[in-house]
């Protein structure tokens, strides 16, 4: 049988650095600064060791890899073996810009790297924009319609409430999460005697493809940072191979009509629905942030707890504010995070996730969707 399908072609442009992460990280013994630490080359390993090899290092490198306690690192194992800069760029997989990062030397780091196609070129996979708009879409109709959501709302508070002092935090509240998911999406009735089989869900009409593949020159290290809401900002030793600023991402969304209702008008008015109610209920309370742009989504890693949650959307600024807050007393965040301030400090969480970019704090992830 024929399918009913509207494709439609879409693009994300980075409006801030953008991290998916492969799930991978580099040690201080895989990479190392280059160019006066304006670049990062990624050793490739097997090169590597067939250059040391025939240098006769073969054991000592072997011996520094398995010294976990060791305070060199690889810039500095080479130097010592007097390996020249030309054997040296032979063996790179690839450079990255080392962007605004401010790492104090001798500082052990580690890199998170992004996720890369088998070319070993950075792309977005569809199954984080599916997530993101599931995210958008799930929330988008609970602020217009709260009184669809009451029961799974009253299940969530409950929850809380009830939670006893220390829960795993990958596993607290995801029923009920699954719960306010069925009642928003599970619309079909493919299978009538099991109203929450997967097959009723209408977003299994909505394909997304992975983007068009990005280059390397379109990375960026950027570093992890806190941002409060005084303004005030604390630099991590954390690097993330991100997607620069202004780089566009296209790919495809192909809705099969006869299974999934959404459509593109829909998508665009939930996403200013959404950023309403996020700018109002959290971001509002952080000294120098500025309400999002038309058509700003949030994708990938370092975004935030607000912006891949439902709690400000279902409950409203204050009861999300407490409620947050409880979330974070209950799943074990250590006390030295004072997230019991965040009432004072009017948002809870009370940091929002940033990096620097040509010297300008930038909120992580920020992405433009447009359809094409």
């Amino acid at each position: 049988m024929k399918k009913n399908l509207e494709i439609y072609r879409a693009q994300l442009t980075a409006l801030s650095p953008v991290f998916i992460g492969s799930g991978s990280e580099l040690s201080k013994k895989e990479y190392l600064f280059l160019n006066g630490r304006r670049e990062v080359g990624i050793i490739d390993i097997q090169t590597f060791y067939r250059v040391i090899s025939q240098k006769g290092l073969r054991s000592r490198f072997e011996m520094f890899m398995m010294d976990a306690g060791t305070r060199t690192n690889l810039s500095g194992w080479i130097r010592e073996n007097g390996i020249r800069e030309q054997e040296i760029k032979k063996c790179l997989k690839y450079t990255i810009d080392s962007g605004d990062t401010d790492i104090q030397r001798g500082t052990p780091i580690h890199i998170m790297e992004c996720v890369k196609d088998p070319y070993g070129m950075p792309y977005i996979p569809g199954s984080s924009i599916k997530g993101m708009l599931r995210t958008i879409l799930l929330n988008g109709r609970m602020i217009r319609n709260p009184e669809r959501f009451k029961q799974g709302k009253e299940a969530l508070l409950r929850a809380v409430l009830n939670a006893p002092p220390k829960v795993n935090r990958n596993q607290f509240l995801r029923n009920e999460k699954n719960m306010m998911e069925k009642t928003c999406f599970y619309s079909l009735h493919r299978n009538e005697k099991k109203h929450d089989d997967a097959v009723n869900d209408e977003l299994s009409g909505m394909i997304i493809s992975d983007s068009e593949a990005l280059t390397l020159q379109e990375l960026v290290l950027c570093q992890k940072i806190e941002r409060h809401t005084d303004g005030t900002e604390k630099k991590l030793n954390l690097l993330r191979e991100c997607i620069r600023p202004g780089t566009r991402i296209n790919f495809n969304i192909t809705l099969e009509k006869d299974i999934c209702p959404v459509r593109r008008e829909d998508i665009l008015k939930t996403i200013e629905s959404f950023n309403d109610v996020y700018y109002n209920c959290f971001l509002k309370a952080f000294r120098g942030m500025d309400y999002p742009k038309q058509g700003q989504v949030y994708l990938g890693g370092g975004i935030g707890f607000v912006s891949k949650t439902l709690i400000y959307p279902l409950l409203g600024k204050k009861e999300g504010l407490d409620t947050t807050m409880k979330i974070f007393q209950c799943t074990g965040v250590p006390r030295e995070h004072k997230h019991y301030k965040d009432t004072a400090y009017g948002a809870s969480p009370h940091i929002v996730k940033c990096t620097n970019y040509q010297g300008q704090c930038m909120q992580m992830g920020c992405c433009k969707l447009e359809f094409l």
